[in-house]
Order: C-alpha cells, then structure tokens, then sequence
C-alpha cells in the first residue's frame, strides 16, 4: 500500500500516478475529439444530401413563427438538456444572465488554476435557438420578466416555460452570478479568487459535503504546506453518499495533513473566522463556508410563493408541474414544468447535475405530450423506467484522484480521477452541441439507467424519519402543553414529536452534532438543526393562521430572541411544573403515530 510505503517510493509512486493519470487522460480526450470530427463530417453530409431531395417550400422564419414557443430559463445541466431536445421542433428561447455555460462540478480546480477555466466552459448555444442573456426578475402564467444589461425590464411570452433556475452558493466565486455575465468578467474573478488563496498561509473550510471535500483536496494539492482545517457538523465526511465516499475522502484528506473536526455545528461565519456552537472561535486567512446551495427562487417568490417550500424550492406533482402543499397541480400553471436545484424532489434524490438531466428529461417529454393531449408521465419512471433514479456522482481529490460512485459501487484511485476528466470534457462538449458529447452521454443515461434496472439497482432508501421533528423536554409540563397545542394546530401533520431523554431522541441529536440539553427544543427540517427561539418559530410556520405570522420574529437579532427563552426556560419547572403524566390527553391512532418512540 502506497500510504504506508518510505517517502522516497511515495515520491516516485506519485509522479508515477499523476503521468499515468494525464497520459490516459489525453489519449482518452485525443480519440474522442477525432471522432467528433468525423461525426461531424458525417452528419454535415448527410444534411446536405437530405437538402437536395428535400428542397425548401418555406423559410426558416416562417417555420418558427409556426410552431409553440418555449422559454427555457437556466444555461446549465437541466436547461441545456432541455434546449437540446427541443430545439428541433419548437422555438425555443434560452434565458440565462451569462451568456457562457461553466461546468460546476469541476470548477474549484480553478480556486489553484484559474487557466483550467477555458476547459469547463463554452458559449452558451445559439444555432437551433434564440438565446436571451438577462436576469430573470418575474414568472407569470404566460410570460416571464427579466432585466437585461442595461437596467430596462422586458416581458418574454411563451406558450411552454421549463423552469431551471439553479443554485447560489455562499464560497464566491463558485456559482457564477450576475455580475459576471460574459466569460472575461467570470475569468477575472477566478483569477482574483487563486490569487488570494495563494497569498494564505491557512485555509478553513466550513462543511463536509463533497464540495467541501474538493475543495480541501484541491488546495492541499496545489500547496502541501498550507494548514486545511475541514469542520462540519455530521460524524463523517460527505453524509449523503455511501459511507465508503466519506470513509476514501477522510483518508486521502489527513494523509496530507488536513484537520478533520466532527460534530462541530457552525453558528456563524466571517471572512476569517467561524464561531461554532457553544462559542469556539477558529481563525484562518480565508474562510470557505461550504454549507448548501440554496436554490435561485427568487423570481418565483411572487406569483409562485405558494408553491415554495420550506427550503425556497419550487414544490412540483410528480409530473413536474408547480404543486400545491397537498401535492394536486397549482391552478393556471399547466404549462410550467420544474427542473434542477430550484426544484423539490422526491425524498433521497442528490442536487446533482446527473439527477437535473434527468429532470429535464421528463419535463421535456411532459412538455411535448402537453402540446399534444398525451398523459404526462411521472418522474422519476419517466427518464429511467423505475422507481428510483441511478446515484451518479464523482468526488475529486485533487486532479489526479477522487472517488467514483454508481448507485452501490464505490471506486477510488485514479480511475475516479480519469472518470472525472472525461466526464468534463463530455459534458462541456455536449451543452456545446458536438456530436460526441451528445452521443457520449445518450449512451451514458441509457446505460445507466439499464444498468439501475438489472445488475447494479440503486441502494434502497434510508430508514424513514419523519422531515420535521420537534425534540422536547419531556417532562417539561410547558413542553407537553406545546405539544399539545402542535397536535391541534399542525394541519398538514407534519411535524413529529420525540422527547429530549429518549434513545432516539438522544440518536437524532448525535446524528446532527448536538449535545443533551433538554433547556432547549430543538427542531430538525430539511434546513438542518435549530435551536431555542429559532426551533420553536420555525415549528409555528407549520401552523395556521394565525400563529404562523408569529414567524416574523425570527427578523429580531437571534440574541435578543434567545436571551428572551433562556429566561422562560430556566424557570420553566418552577413556573409551569413538571409533566407527572396527568397532562395526557386521548390520542387517536394517526396522533400516536407522530411520536417517535423506543
């Protein structure tokens, strides 16, 4: 085993792996390019010949004017999709604030080598399409409002609109943003984001996902002798992937020297520092807060804010249409389907580029059965034909090592580094529109997808837990009477109840990095863990009107918030008593249900 091998073999066994890795690498890009080439002759010939036979009874612009607009909204892996499989029969129109496309998952290579910017990214297409570059402001049943350049507003009408709006992300510059709409400005600011990085001695990172993990492996790479210090809240690094992703990134990440802090919770985040729960401060040069992506909803919080959910994300029905809380089609929106990072999926669906592809797969074919009068089909057994769709991803160490996963099989080493490499210069070249970018990854779902189906299926979900649980002190008579006022008020039945002291109370707080402290409620949701005044506001959103208003003090300062609970609860057994089990009330079976017991 290299780890364990003298420095002198380490040494010769690296160059050794990092030649082996470019030389394959290049061979691999080199045949693909030359048979793009060829295809591209093949198919330009072809059109041709089809030209003459053919012959031209009406113009192009005439055969556009004659067939049902759609606005595609987002320039990457679900909107382009999308643009690709419609182009052909209808006119399409791509929205997007840049007129470039960037290959996400491979851009914190560019945080050490701002120059590998030219490799994941390409002009946006513009050949079967119409392409508008401006910020989208507003959706509305039948036409969207953006704001282009120059500050004016401008109404786009369409008889389709596939919404792919995409993510931000707090790390700048890893999500692009508008103020870099073309490729110099987005160039200047990788350049200015490699150069600070270079100028740091130390380097924090606050996460554990695989973007944290890239990125921590990209900069140990580039500067061994830098100090990587990783903290995140979970007990293991990248949470939401087979344990064996996390388990191959934690070895790779302290062989070279990285910090690894566990069930660390991040209560806030500065440009040189984090302070944890609890009051720990930890000081770097530069701060990485590598902590979600949430979704680019804004323009959707006017006329579709009902349709959002807890998180921002568009809450869809199965066949990716704009969604109602209890899941029937929101009326007047038919014609909008939803796809990518702004989307809700269904529970253990990955934000991945694969699984936006796939989104746009069935928002396109909904699109085209709609225009005809078909019976939509439903998602995810529209793209792949099952009830599950394939777990597709590569986590990167560095540019010559990773891991790569299919749904239950892990590989790492450098054939993760090699997978990786091709599948940017793919897919780069596919939202380009050359053939063997197109072919490469037609091929690649089909496969994939047969290959979810037979030999390799995915891994079967997760034990259940309930998205919204409430931790309680259970024998906090106050807690019981809140309790009892959520049973009552919690139409949606959502939330869950679990008390403090119990083993699975005690289980979901270790999960989430949290110590016993039954002075406080603590909510779990899909945003994560919250605490004292924040629990108990975000558990009265999932009441009616009109303890839902109550929501807007979560505008006060959480200091003062939570100054005001820690007087209630430190004097809470002596004001309201304790729980001597007299407070319980009759419970309906579907009322039991909702607590979470031994």
């Amino acid at each position: 085993h290299p780890e364990t091998a003298p420095p002198s073999f380490m040494s010769t066994f690296s160059i050794l792996r990092k030649g082996s890795v470019d030389t394959t690498c290049g061979l691999i890009i080199t045949l693909l390019s030359v048979v793009d080439v060829a295809l591209l002759l093949v198919l330009s010939l072809g059109q041709a010949v089809a030209s003459l036979f053919k012959g031209v009874t009406r113009s192009s612009s005439d055969l556009l004017l004659s067939r049902p607009s759609v606005v595609v909204v987002g320039g990457s892996f679900s909107g382009l999709w999308a643009q690709r499989a419609l182009s052909d029969s209808y006119d399409v129109t791509l929205v997007d604030f840049k007129d470039y496309f960037e290959y996400t998952p491979g851009v914190l290579r560019l945080f050490v080598q701002p120059s590998w910017l030219s490799r994941l990214s390409g002009p946006l297409p513009r050949r079967r399409n119409k392409l508008v570059v401006g910020e989208v402001v507003a959706v509305h049943p039948t036409e969207i409002t953006l704001r282009t350049a120059d500050g004016e507003e401008a109404q786009i009408p369409f008889d389709y609109l596939l919404l792919g709006c995409g993510s931000s992300y707090a790390a700048a510059p890893v999500k692009a943003s508008p103020r870099e709409p073309d490729l110099p400005s987005r160039r200047r600011s990788w350049e200015e984001a490699a150069a600070r990085l270079a100028r740091a001695s130390s380097v924090l990172i606050a996460g554990g996902g695989p973007v944290a993990v890239e990125l921590a492996a990209e900069v140990l790479d580039a500067y061994p002798s830098v100090s990587v210090t990783l903290v995140t809240s979970g007990t293991s690094l990248c949470s939401g992937l087979p344990a064996a992703v996390g388990e191959a990134s934690a070895r790779w990440l302290e062989l070279r020297g990285a910090a690894l802090q566990y069930s660390s919770r991040v209560e806030s985040v500065r440009p040189d520092s984090v302070t944890l729960v609890g009051g720990q401060v930890l000081s770097a040069d530069i701060v990485y807060p590598c902590m979600g992506a949430p979704p680019a909803s804004a323009p959707l919080e006017g006329s579709l804010a009902s349709q959002l959910d807890e998180r921002r994300r568009l809450r869809l029905t199965p066949q990716l249409q704009p969604a109602e809380q209890n899941g029937s089609l929101a009326s007047g929106w038919s014609r909008v389907f939803g796809m990518g990072d702004v989307a809700s999926l269904p529970a253990g669906e990955l934000q991945l580029g694969h699984t936006a592809e796939l989104n746009a797969h069935v928002a396109a074919e909904n699109m085209r059965r709609s225009a005809a009068g078909r019976p939509l089909e439903e998602y995810p057994r529209g793209a792949v034909g099952c009830e599950r769709s394939p777990r597709v991803f590569c986590v990167s160490l560095g540019p010559h090592d990773g891991v790569v996963a299919f749904n239950g099989l892990v590989l790492s080493g450098a054939v993760a580094a090699v997978t990786k490499r091709i599948l940017e210069w793919t897919k780069v070249a596919a939202c380009a529109e050359r053939p063997v970018g197109v072919a490469f990854w037609k091929f690649g779902d089909a496969a994939s997808a047969w290959l979810s189906m037979t030999v390799l299926p995915p891994p079967p979900p997760a034990p259940h837990e309930p998205k919204v649980i409430l931790l309680f002190d259970g024998v906090c008579l106050l807690c019981s009477t809140f309790v009892h006022f959520l049973l009552d008020h919690n139409a949606d039945q959502r939330i869950h109840f679990c008390a403090l002291q119990s083993e699975p109370g005690k289980d979901i707080l270790t999960r989430h990095g949290l110590p016993l402290d039954v002075s406080t409620v603590v909510l779990i949701d899909e945003c994560g863990a919250h605490v004292r005044s924040s629990a108990a506001l975000r558990t009265l959103r999932h009441c009616g009107a009109p303890y839902c208003f109550l929501y807007a003090l979560a505008a006060l300062p959480r200091p003062l918030r939570d100054f005001g609970y820690r007087m209630v609860a430190a004097s809470r057994y002596r004001l309201f008593g304790k729980d001597d089990g007299s407070a319980c009330r009759r419970m309906t079976k579907a009322m039991r249900a909702r607590f979470l017991s031994t």
